[in-house]
């Protein structure tokens, strides 16, 4: 064996022992979230529910809209949630700086009236308010008008700084929930008083029905981009967030759909302006602060609500969503540094941070560097077939393995796509994704992971919205 087929052989190895270690640890978190989704709905909670929703004293939610150029869906977004089955609820609409008729829409839709409203001045905000608007038809609907800083957290602070309720809410303007989503995202601060946070099931919503800002059928698209992605908002939630969330240590609560206590998000000072990456920013926050001052605290995710959100229908806007991801990703990790392998901060120290930081950020470079040599090496003579199988089997394979079991874990317990061809569907997208997208997607993460180290700017990026099909 010469050098260079002594170097291409160890460096395959060293890849396939990274996929494998990968894959085992992925395949243990969906056994820890099939068993918490199995825990979690062997309790019929309907009961409980009725309860929360008929009791006054459930604690009062605020929820929050930050919206930028949203005018397609943002008079479906606010219908649906003006429709949420819950008792007490503030809706807080701040936009962004739209220069559509995002603000104008919901002013003849819902009656608003300026208004004054008394801000907290604990949260920081850089883009000046300049109206508050409150709807005469609906008292508990709000507008701030504000100008545009080019980040989503400056808006979701200018919500929050007039927000009222014990608890906020958090999601996207295109985002639609389901009627008693906030019922089951509520339950477990109501059952815990630990409770700090906690999260729900965001899916794409592309090609499903809407009536009145409900959806009333789903459908799995037929385009192959969105079909992909609505397989891994399954990982990511059904397996990833409920896997972390039963060991006390979830990196993450969607941006889509989040539901925080509020005066622990203010004691935080409201979301990091410069964050590209505020979601996880203020979760990992959260878990400092608390662990800081040596308080218990739970950080929890509901497999069962859902958000449904607009995903990006073309690969060009699709990659620039997955760069500014990852570049928040690797500035999330540099200001969190101290806490990665800290047994202070416990499981997200230890576990969750680390897991990040192997496979999320330092995984992209490995994976583009990793197929470059595989290839070369197979094409150039120089890797025997043997390691070259091995390496497809480690990366392809139990790639393959790991869709399908998220796809089983969605079918088992919730079964939200009912009709058999959207069930064939998934299969085949988890069977075709390692072939086209997984490589695809390594380099746009790598892109944006540079982009982090560059310390490059980046701002909320620009997605075109096809709206939803209303019925």
């Amino acid at each position: 064996m010469t050098v260079l087929e002594s170097v291409v052989w160890w460096t395959t190895a060293v890849l396939v022992v990274y996929y494998l270690a990968y894959n085992v640890l992925y395949i243990l978190l969906v056994a820890r979230a099939g068993r918490a989704i199995t825990s979690e709905l062997a309790w019929p909670a309907t009961l409980t529910r009725d309860l929360t929703f008929a009791n006054p004293l459930s604690p009062g939610v605020s929820v929050l809209v930050p919206a930028h150029n949203e005018e397609v869906g943002i008079l479906a977004a606010v219908t649906a949630l003006l429709d949420l089955r819950y008792p007490t609820v503030e809706i807080v609409v701040a936009d962004d700086g739209s220069s559509d008729r995002t603000a104008q829409i919901l002013t003849d839709a819902f009656d608003m009236t300026d208004i004054d409203l008394a801000a907290d001045d604990r949260v920081a905000q850089e883009g000046a308010t300049f109206a508050t608007l409150r709807s005469r038809s609906h008292p508990g609907l709000v507008l701030v008008r504000k100008a545009s800083v080019g980040r989503r957290s400056d808006a979701v602070n200018a919500a929050l700084r007039v927000a009222t309720q014990e608890l906020v809410c958090m999601i996207d303007a295109d985002s639609l929930l389901e009627s008693d989503a906030l019922l089951h995202v509520v339950q477990p601060f109501i059952d815990d008083d630990r409770v700090v946070a906690a999260g729900g099931v965001v899916l794409p919503s592309n090609g499903s029905r809407v009536h009145r800002g409900r959806i009333v059928s789903t459908r799995i698209p037929r385009s192959l981009v969105v079909r992909t992605q609505v397989l891994e908002y399954l990982r990511a939630f059904l397996v990833g967030r409920s896997g972390w969330s039963s060991m006390n240590g979830l990196l993450i609560i969607s941006g889509a759909f989040g539901l925080f206590r509020r005066e622990v998000v203010v004691e935080l000072g409201g979301l990091d302006p410069t964050s590209l990456a505020e979601d996880a920013d203020l979760v990992v926050g959260i878990h400092r602060m608390m662990r800081d001052r040596g308080e218990d605290f739970r950080v929890v995710f509901q497999p069962e609500p859902v958000c449904w959100t607009e995903v990006p229908a073309t690969l060009d806007v699709l990659a620039k969503q997955r760069k500014r991801w990852s570049q928040g990703l690797g500035e999330l990790l540099w200001k969190y540094r101290k806490m990665i392998g800290n047994p202070r901060y416990r499981t997200l120290g230890v576990l969750t941070l680390p897991y990040f930081l192997l496979f999320e950020f330092i995984g992209p470079f490995i994976e583009v560097a990793g197929l470059a040599i595989v290839v070369t090496g197979f094409l150039s003579g120089t890797l025997p077939w043997q390691m070259a199988a091995m390496y497809a089997g480690a990366s392809v394979l139990l790639a393959a393995l790991g869709s399908l079991a998220a796809v089983l874990v969605e079918e088992v317990s919730f079964s939200r796509y009912p009709r058999r061809r959207d069930v064939l569907s998934l299969v085949t997208t988890a069977l075709l994704e390692p072939f086209w997208f997984h490589f695809l997607h390594s380099w746009w993460r790598a892109v944006g992971i540079v982009r982090a180290l560059r310390g490059a700017e980046s701002g909320w990026g620009v997605m075109t919205r096809a709206g939803h099909a209303e019925e």
